[in-house]
């Protein structure tokens, strides 16, 4: 089965995935030819489909094979490692242990999206690892200085380590970016609140 194949499908399965066509985008990756199936970047798609859809524990089995079919490529350890963060937020305790240690083999890899470095500092900080997530943080953004992710998550890193005042400046530039950021918006409420200056 040739790349180029797999390409032709992965953009129609994109283009019923930007109509919001969620079921058709999964039918049209499901109706592939079967030796597509067995590619890493077929489970990976095929994985973030299932992460879109709320089903965490199909995203974690797909991300997992396209792992193991092609276990340089950091970015399907990544969004592993991001299915595993959201089971650990759901009450899964052993996945946030897991998704630490999968995050650090993906950064072996030396991942050039600062998504990669993105979903490895959230897991830090997960594992109350601050210091070192703020520093993932930083790298992310050194990709990509707009990278609205890393940004949000470096203010949340800045806050674990009590340095208030730049978590303040990190959200309000964040806030002045991108205005309708709600979850930054309720961060920054929270600890203007927590600080009594509300």
């Amino acid at each position: 089965m040739t790349t180029a194949a797999l390409d032709s499908v992965l953009e129609q399965v994109r283009a019923l995935e930007n109509k919001g066509d969620l079921a058709g985008a999964i039918g049209a990756l499901q109706a592939a030819p079967a030796p597509m199936h067995d590619r890493g970047l077929w489970q990976y798609a095929r994985g973030a489909l299932a992460f879109k859809q709320g089903d965490l524990s199909a995203a974690v089995g797909h991300f997992e094979k396209a792992v193991e079919l092609e276990p340089e490529v950091s970015e399907y350890r990544s969004n592993l490692g991001a299915a595993l963060l959201e089971k650990a937020r759901g009450g899964d305790a052993a996945a946030a242990a897991k998704a630490l240690e999968v995050m650090k083999a993906a950064m072996r890899w030396g991942p050039t999206l600062p998504e990669v470095h993105s979903n490895y500092g959230l897991a830090l900080l997960v594992a109350g690892r601050n210091e070192e997530a703020l520093k993932v943080f930083d790298d992310a953004l050194a990709i990509d200085p707009s990278h609205v992710t890393a940004r949000y998550n470096r203010a949340a890193a800045l806050n674990a380590l009590e340095r208030h005042d730049e978590a303040l400046k990190a959200l309000d530039a964040l806030l002045t970016a991108v205005p309708t950021h709600a979850q930054a918006q309720a961060s920054k409420q929270r600890l203007l609140e927590r600080l009594g200056r509300t």
